[in-house]
């Protein structure tokens, strides 16, 4: 149900923006995610010394972004931000920080920005800034055979999908009459409930992300 209302909302919103339109923009570019994870020592349904003190930290990733943009006045857009989805490793913290690698999970996080344009549209550099909303879906989460070590066996991963706040700040370049290049700077609050299950042992935690987003890339305006 969550994600038919995140679905029907971004519609919404996209063809708001059509209506009153003039230009769109797409852009393309390398990503870099440096996360900054925290997580509390895991809890579980089993005998104490079984779960050791211990918690997780996700590791930085790189991808590619690809966006699209439709414009609704001088000064403002709506943006939709994607990306190929980037494989992030999660490492152990405290008692399990010695097995290095535990996991391996994907992630997809399309997000949606309302940005304001500084300047005009005929200067060279134009800064902007945008608030929007993050949808973040974790698939393909693998446990490592080092993480089935330490479980004490076989271990399936399960996190929950996140909905959150995104901002971002930014500055373009014109290059010519369409196509200029861009970097920009974003964060999103990214929050998901992690459930590692062995055999009839469940040990769980809570990952806050805190991702900062880093974009350099190219775009055309037609």
């Amino acid at each position: 149900m969550k994600k038919i209302r995140f679905a029907a909302c971004a519609l919404l919103v996209l063809a708001s923006a059509s209506v009153f339109a003039q230009e769109n923009t797409i852009r393309a570019g390398l990503v870099n995610l440096s996360i900054h994870s925290k997580s509390p020592d895991f809890t579980s349904n089993g005998p104490a010394f079984l779960t050791p003190p211990a918690g997780l930290e996700v590791g930085d990733a790189n991808t590619l972004l690809f966006s699209y943009a439709r414009k609704i006045t001088n000064h403002v857009d709506i943006e939709l931000a994607l990306g190929l989805p980037p494989k992030h490793n999660v490492y152990g913290r405290g008692k399990l920080a010695a097995y290095g690698v535990l996991a391996q999970v994907k992630q997809r996080a399309p997000t949606i920005f309302a940005n304001y344009n500084f300047g005009e549209a005929s200067d060279k550099f134009r800064p902007y800034v945008g608030l929007g909303l993050n949808y973040t879906q974790f698939f393909d989460a693998q446990s490592t055979p080092m993480n089935d070590l330490g479980s004490g066996g076989p271990t399936k991963i399960d996190l929950k999908e996140s909905y959150g706040l995104a901002g971002q700040v930014g500055l373009n370049y014109k290059l010519a009459d369409r196509w200029f290049i861009g970097a920009s700077l974003a964060t999103a609050k990214v929050k998901t409930d992690m459930t590692a299950t062995t055999g009839s042992i469940q040990r769980k935690t809570t990952i806050d992300f805190r991702p900062v987003v880093f974009a350099l890339g190219v775009g055309y305006n037609f």
